[in-house]
């Protein structure tokens, strides 16, 4: 499942979403992800900022709180009629914990009432700190109920399982209908198998080898799905990269879902390699951004 996918079901009905935090936590990042499914660099955000998206007729309303000092005290006029709050803590700056501590127990008056979100942005740095570690920090265990999730506003990393998270705090029910693939693969313009995933075992034998000589013959090719030995699979393209999705041919309901994510993924891909342009390919780093931005499709 895409990440508009989530946020169609999230903002079925209007909500607002406040999203707060100290500066450069990564919340206009986390936000621009949300638009545009890949990592924008951003300057910070003076006072406050409404983000207004629509995924298929869906009105989103994200409001995104600037973290510098001189703008911390808007943040609970904004709050009073949010559906949800989002803290956003940058996992790498520990030096930073004890002020955004202070920060996030100034709103306790809402969020003792309101859904409280916690997001730890950076995890893709080295080193950070663990969720005990940020729990203990923030006092995160004297409140009754909260969620606290590891997200990547660069790589990716959780942004799909974080909103899903979020759509069952708003509505108490859970996203239902989504298959998970039972395999991905990233593919170069010459169908070399540049990184794989698997819930299941299936990606070795035939199976396997299958998908990659119909991978090594068709860069050029309209042929979008075959079906073999029972699933279905789900090809895509960009200029430089191919991918695949293995669904079950059950959940034949869910290929436009899976086609949708695997676009995300190659176009995130192509924007986080721009040496591709030049020809340049390097698999180490495609293996690393696949293996972080999979966290949304196959969980």
């Amino acid at each position: 499942m895409g990440v508009k996918n989530v946020l169609q079901k999230l903002f079925a009905k209007e909500k607002k979403i406040v999203i707060c935090g100290l500066d450069n936590a990564g919340k206009s990042t986390l936000v621009s992800f949300l638009q545009s499914g890949t990592f924008v660099k951003h300057t910070p955000t003076m006072g406050k900022e409404l983000t207004k998206l629509e995924v298929q007729g869906i009105p989103i309303n994200l409001m995104d709180m600037g973290g510098q000092k001189d703008f911390r005290d808007m943040w609970l006029g904004e709050l009073s009629n949010a559906s949800c709050v989002i803290f956003m803590i940058d996992a790498y700056a520990r030096e930073r914990f004890n002020e955004a501590k202070d920060e996030l127990w100034k709103l306790s008056s809402v969020f003792k009432k309101k859904p409280l979100i916690v997001l730890t942005n950076k995890i893709d740095m080295s080193p950070v700190a663990s969720m005990g570690d940020i729990i203990k920090a923030l006092d995160l265990h004297k409140i009754d109920t909260f969620e606290i999730l590891p997200i990547s506003c660069k790589t990716g990393f959780g942004i799909v399982p974080a909103f899903t998270k979020i759509y069952y705090k708003l509505t108490g029910k859970r996203i239902g209908n989504a298959a998970t693939p039972k395999a991905l693969t990233v593919f170069d313009r010459g169908g070399v198998p540049l990184t794989s995933s698997s819930n299941q075992d299936i990606l070795h034998g035939g199976l396997f080898a299958a998908i990659t000589q119909y991978a090594k013959e068709s860069f050029n090719s309209e042929l979008n799905q075959i079906r073999l030995e029972g699933n279905i699979i789900i090809f895509k393209r960009t200029d430089h990269l191919m991918g695949s999705i293995v669904l079950r041919e059950e959940d034949s309901d869910n290929i436009k879902e899976a086609e949708i994510g695997l676009s995300e993924l190659l176009s995130h891909l192509e924007h986080m390699c721009p040496e591709l342009e030049q020809e340049q390919l390097d698999a180490e780093k495609i293996e690393y951004l696949v293996q972080q931005y999979s966290s949304n499709l196959m969980s």
